[in-house]
């Protein structure tokens, strides 16, 4: 709900640029994730771009207000000793966010780590306060049963390096341009550069609560990277099946109010959110997570094939009869990949991509234009046979509607 804590300044105030490095030796694919996440290439198309020579720098617009001030340096041994005598206090001054991108087929790794680690003193000396990213790419190279001991040796050999200068926090991602890996690691990284983060997380849940939804996810428009995402919480799922009724939600100028509806008619409000009453039904079972093996290839397309339906399992909450049920950990960054990829080819087909709804005998999945700058992805389980006709998808869909204008302010217009 909104309250007098959660009033925050227009965020173009305090959303300046922000200064990214991107580093890693030449040819570790730096420049070609680059361009798949903010340029919208394709996988297969990276094959044609040129190594980077020095340094590239790129102003990506995000969220509208934040500007990714991106350097994209050239990993090639002279730039290195350029880097760190010459352009020194140039290049690592002032860097808010360093992305390290490891090549896992390098065939010189000690000489790797040995500039990761003339990097790492450098961010030391520069800017220490920076937030620091590795990324072990290339892991579709990599035979599928020993991804993840790989992996773990490769980061184990990332935090030696780390302690060795001083540096205590780092995260590290095993990453690939050909599947859903890359759009998790750059959601995490993104999301460290939004500001009042933890209050747009607070009113995304509210509104999980007010859908009576399973997970809310919140994607960036052009990027369609996850921003943030709300669960609903087992003790309240239960008790909105126990009464049947979904919650209200008002921004109401003399306070604020929950109240329940028992007439299943909607009635718009300006200030507030939507709501209908629901029918009752048994209890569902919030299932267990389980986290498999990340996709070893292709870009995916939108279609109705079972391959590519597959990517919707585990987006809702698992229904208690469910013989296997379980969480995709990587739900999220497939449907952005899918989603982002569906995207493009509408415009290429020269149409607008405006949203989606996707329904089974479980759930429904709503995908649908929020704010100027997000799109917002709305999962809800079915309860009993009748859900997702007529006033249950009207009502969702109205609360997305008159959601946007509350969200605006958080995630302002540029």
């Amino acid at each position: 709900r909104t309250g007098g804590a959660d009033r925050i300044p227009k965020l173009s105030h305090i959303m300046a640029k922000k200064k990214v490095l991107l580093m890693g030796k030449a040819h570790s694919g730096k420049t070609s994730m680059r361009s798949i996440i903010f340029a919208n290439y394709l996988a297969r198309d990276t094959m044609r771009l040129s190594p980077t020579l020095d340094v590239e720098h790129h102003h990506v617009r995000f969220l509208g207000d934040l500007v990714l001030n991106l350097w994209d340096c050239g990993g090639q041994d002279a730039f290195y000793e350029s880097y760190f005598e010459r352009d020194r206090e140039t290049i690592f001054r002032s860097v808010e966010l360093l992305i390290y991108v490891f090549d896992i087929e390098s065939d010189n790794p000690e000489k790797d780590f040995d500039h990761f680690a003339g990097v790492l003193e450098a961010m030391e000396e520069n800017s220490p306060d920076a937030r620091i990213f590795v990324l072990v790419h290339k892991m579709d190279l990599v035979a599928e049963e020993e991804r993840e001991l790989i992996l773990d040796d490769r980061r184990r050999l990332i935090e030696e390096s780390c302690r060795g200068v001083g540096v205590q926090h780092f995260q590290c991602f095993g990453t690939s341009i050909w599947d859903e890996t890359l759009y998790k690691a750059w959601s995490e990284i993104v999301t460290n550069l939004i500001p009042n983060i933890g209050v747009l997380e607070r009113h995304l849940s509210d509104f999980c609560g007010i859908c009576d939804a399973d997970e809310v996810v919140l994607f960036e428009r052009a990027t369609f990277l996850v921003i943030s995402h709300a669960q609903a919480q087992e003790g309240k799922i239960h008790a909105v099946e126990e009464t049947g009724r979904q919650k209200i939600f008002h921004e109401d100028k003399e306070g604020d109010e929950e109240e329940t509806t028992d007439a299943a008619v909607l009635e718009s409000n300006e200030d507030g959110f939507e709501d209908v009453q629901t029918s009752p039904s048994p209890p569902s079972a919030v299932s267990p997570t389980a986290d498999p093996p990340a996709s070893p290839g292709g870009n995916a397309t939108l279609s109705t094939i079972p391959s590519n339906q597959n990517a919707m399992k585990g987006v809702g909450r698992q229904i208690a009869h469910s013989p296997t049920p379980q969480f995709d950990a990587h739900r999220f960054e497939k449907i952005s990949n899918i989603v982002k990829q569906f995207k493009l080819s509408c415009g290429k087909a020269q149409s607008q991509f405006q949203g989606l709804h996707v329904s089974n005998s479980k759930f429904t999945a709503f995908i649908d234009a929020f704010t100027a700058n997000t799109y917002i992805m709305v999962i809800i389980s079915h309860k009993d046979p009748a859900w997702g006709q007529g006033t249950h998808t009207a009502a969702t869909l109205l609360n997305i509607r008159k959601a946007r204008n509350h969200f605006e302010q958080f995630i302002p217009r540029s």
